[in-house]
């Protein structure tokens, strides 16, 4: 009874320990903002590879390395979309415009889905290979037809952005939470909520039985 109380203390104290180094892994590798959606990509197959007792941290740097130019593209396309859109929005609000409410509730709508198919897109590349384009498509696919998962994972992995902009002292405040671990646990729970839509998908329209929690974006499939 005491060695399994104490290999299961001893479990939890890994989970904390590769979860807190994912997560600062993430923000150092995003620190120069153009590689982030790299660093996603990257953090969604480390955490994949830590579910199934593998080497986490190996597996991130693997799949950073292997995507890097991908996912850096991608995210230098889908960047300025997200940012003109929400520049749109806030310009809207700040000028209050006479009647502009339903203008400003469109392109929060439109700001919301934009983010959506943005992070699905590099949570797809975390578990299967694409081109380009095949890539959006599916990421915009995946959305579509989770749209609900699709908008709590994108408001939950942005959230902290939103509010450092909004108010800077509050998001320092939480500043040890989201250093060490808020984005691991966004990203447990992104695949997490995913995990069986994948499956379907990868059986239903790539034609292939893919296993769970699969740590390389490179070792899926090769379209």
């Amino acid at each position: 009874m005491k060695e399994t109380a104490k290999h299961k203390i001893m479990g939890f104290m890994d989970f904390v320990m590769y979860t807190a180094g994912l997560n600062l892994l993430f923000l150092l590798c995003s620190l120069p903002l153009v590689t982030m959606g790299t660093s996603l990509t990257a953090l969604y197959a480390g955490l994949r590879a830590m579910f199934r007792k593998e080497p986490c941290f190996q597996a991130f740097f693997s799949t950073y390395r292997k995507s890097f130019l991908r996912a850096t593209v991608l995210w230098v396309i889908l960047l300025p979309l997200n940012m003109l859109v929400l520049f749109n929005a806030y310009t809207i609000w700040y000028y209050q415009i006479s009647g502009s409410l339903p203008a400003l509730l469109l392109s929060l709508v439109f700001a919301l889905i934009l983010l959506s198919i943005t992070t699905m897109v590099f949570l797809f590349y975390s578990r299967f290979e694409g081109s380009l384009l095949q890539l959006l498509r599916y990421g915009g696919t995946m959305f579509l037809n989770y749209p609900l998962r699709g908008l709590l994972i994108s408001v939950l992995t942005w959230g902290p952005f939103a509010l450092f902009l909004l108010s800077p002292m509050t998001f320092l405040f939480f500043g040890v939470l989201f250093l060490f671990f808020y984005f691991a646990v966004v990203s447990i729970a992104a695949i997490w909520l995913m995990n069986l839509p994948f499956a379907k998908f990868a059986r239903e329209v790539l034609g292939m039985d893919v296993p769970q929690y699969t740590s390389s974006s490179q070792e899926d499939t090769d379209e």
